[in-house]
């Protein structure tokens, strides 16, 4: 289950990297390599300084002072020196230059990663996307992807240069001291199974924790900063403050564990470092007794071995510890992709260029819809005709926002057609149907931007049209309020999501809307929040529009119903009736009683 996770995330994310992976795999062996000559010519080095006789009679000696051109033993020695440090030095601007290439492949794959979630967000089934939540969301596209590639990815590419030059070094000392060697490897060996079968397993439980937890502490964080005014409103500050508290020491608490254990291996393999020093020191000088300058340059050899092998096993210790702190969430991360179908999910785009021309009516025919099996609309038949000003009303739950999300293509059908003039509307032509309808929801989201950029949501700056930016401000009576401030519709009066009044912010809304010049105008409760004579006005407004677009409004607001051509009486998902504002108070009772309960009644 372990391996097929990682195997998963490389078939998942990996496309295109595994060419890459198996670069990293060659440039190890290089790095080992030279690793490996930077240790095998200290022996010769060593012996020449202390015992030079024992060198100049073999064939390597003669052949190597005919390239110096020298008979010297101290210039021979020196220059093996000055071309063991080039080897160190190489070295180490080669493995400078590995973690260059890793930074930037492990980088960018973390950015690849983010963009699918983005690509998955921006253009997968909107009734998909809205499963996830919005703490979730963030989680995936900032956290997720660096917690896998860096304590995965990165961990798994050290450990295989590690691997290969602490194998290569190890081959060299079998080669030269056997015994010794193959002791001190056991020993050694034997130690790091049984200190990583502890580790693993604490460092595992850990992952378990923070995984849970993390989740607590986005959720948190995410509720306390968005609902900074209804947290004071209700005078709540220090539960929530305590609340934010107690998830945030349960985080640290298992970051400084994991900290913590983290930092115990390389004290523990430093200890054993020491040991197999001593112990291939010992096996050396019984081995060789009498021979003071051979014991001298194999023992340097050895420290020089296990120099280069101590902070390599640090590494592997440490790579081994975050690859086992990262499986949940590599299983996460492809449990997402496969419950969302990231690979091939439905991209929901605009493929058909074909302008949609609205000129007589729309027609929705038996539209049914169920949101995790339970229904929400039920055979719903409806003619909407050029012009109209269309009212929606119901109780909460009737299917009123759900009948526009359908309207606008955003949730799919389970069954029934939606047609324009006679064109079945399909996901490939809901764009071009979609360039025809402003929408206005009853909570807008303002951008830190200024006033023309709010308009203008979704324009380059650049393109901007200013005179129809007024237009739209002026029709949603909001242009005097702009024009106050000093630099007008180039203003930035926003703090987050503060800044205007939720009337304002409405009105705002209906101007980004109404920006585009749409046909078709739809508004969910876009009118709820203001006052009753701003409320008045843009019904006034909506009123002379509808001469020349068609609007439909959810609305429960009586001086929007009154205005309405005619309304749409929907409950339990069905519609019960379509006719006039009196037509339908005189027909049913509970209507009448709808508009009772409706903020505003026709005595205020």
């Amino acid at each position: 289950m372990f391996l097929e996770n990682y195997r998963r995330f490389i078939k998942y994310y990996g496309k295109g990297k595994k060419f890459q992976l198996a670069g990293f795999v060659f440039l190890s062996l290089i790095a080992g390599f030279l690793e490996l000559a930077g240790v095998a010519l200290i022996y010769p080095f060593v012996m020449l300084i202390v015992n030079p006789q024992i060198l100049v009679n073999t064939s390597y000696y003669i052949k190597l002072q005919s390239i110096l051109h020298t008979d010297s033993s101290i210039i021979t020695a020196l220059c093996i020196g000055v071309f063991v440090l080039g080897v160190f030095i190489f070295k180490n601007i080669f493995m400078l230059l590995i973690i260059y290439l890793q930074t930037k492949f492990t980088t960018y794959w973390k950015s690849d990663i983010s963009r699918l979630f983005m690509n998955f967000f921006m253009f997968d089934s909107y009734k998909n996307v809205m499963k996830i939540s919005e703490s979730d969301k963030i989680f995936y596209l900032s956290s997720l992807s660096s917690q896998v590639i860096d304590g995965f990815v990165v961990r798994l590419i050290n450990l295989a240069i590690n691997v290969v030059i602490i194998s290569m070094i190890i081959a060299f000392l079998i080669w030269k001291f056997p015994l010794a060697a193959v002791v001190t490897i056991v020993f050694t060996t034997l130690s790091m199974v049984m200190q990583n079968k502890f580790f693993k397993q604490k460092i595992n439980r850990l992952a378990m924790q923070m995984f849970e937890i993390q989740k607590d502490f986005n959720n948190t964080m995410i509720q306390n900063v968005y609902s900074l005014k209804e947290v004071k409103v209700l005078s709540a500050e220090q539960h929530f403050y305590d609340k934010f508290l107690k998830a945030d020491n349960a985080v640290r608490k298992v970051q400084l564990d994991q900290i913590f254990y983290s930092s115990i291996p390389p004290y523990i393999v430093e200890t054993f470092i020491v040991i197999s020093l001593l112990m291939l020191g010992a096996l050396i000088s019984i081995k060789n007794p009498q021979d003071g300058s051979m014991l001298i340059a194999s023992f340097a050899v050895v420290v020089a071995a296990l120099f280069r092998i101590a902070p390599a096993l640090n590494r592997i210790q440490t790579a081994i510890i975050n690859i086992n702190s990262t499986r949940d969430f590599v299983k996460r991360i492809n449990d997402i992709y496969e419950k969302n179908n990231m690979g091939s999910f439905n991209n929901i785009q605009n493929f058909d260029n074909t302008k949609i021309d609205f000129k007589h009516e729309i027609r929705l025919e038996n539209i049914t819809f169920a949101y995790d099996n339970k229904p929400v609309l039920k055979h719903v038949n409806l003619n909407i005709r050029k012009g109209d000003f269309i009212g929606i009303i119901g109780l909460s739950g009737a299917g009123k926002t759900t009948l526009a999300d359908i309207l606008l293509g955003l949730l799919p059908v389970d069954a029934g057609n939606i047609y324009v003039d006679g064109l079945k509307l399909t996901p490939k032509n809901y764009g071009a149907f979609r360039e025809l309808t402003g929408y206005v929801m009853q909570e807008i989201r303002v951008i830190d931007g200024s006033f023309r950029e709010n308009i203008a949501w979704g324009v380059e700056k650049d393109k901007i049209d200013d005179n129809k930016v007024c237009e739209a401000l002026k029709s949603a009576k909001l242009y005097d309020f702009v024009m106050e401030f000093e630099h007008g519709i180039y203003e930035n009066p926003f703090v987050g999501t503060v800044g205007l009044s939720q009337g304002q912010k409405q009105r705002l809304a209906i101007a980004r809307a109404l920006y585009r010049n749409p046909e078709i105008l739809i508004l969910d409760e876009a009118t709820s929040a203001l006052d009753v004579v701003v409320e008045n006005e843009i019904t006034e407004i909506l009123n002379k529009m509808s001469k020349d677009r068609t609007i439909i409004a959810i609305a429960h607001r009586l001086s929007t119903l009154k205005a309405c051509s005619k309304l749409v009486y929907l409950k339990d998902g069905e519609i019960v009736d379509v006719g006039t504002f009196e037509e339908l108070s005189d027909r049913y009772a509970d209507f009448e009683q709808l508009v009772k309960l409706s903020t505003i009644s026709e005595k205020k």
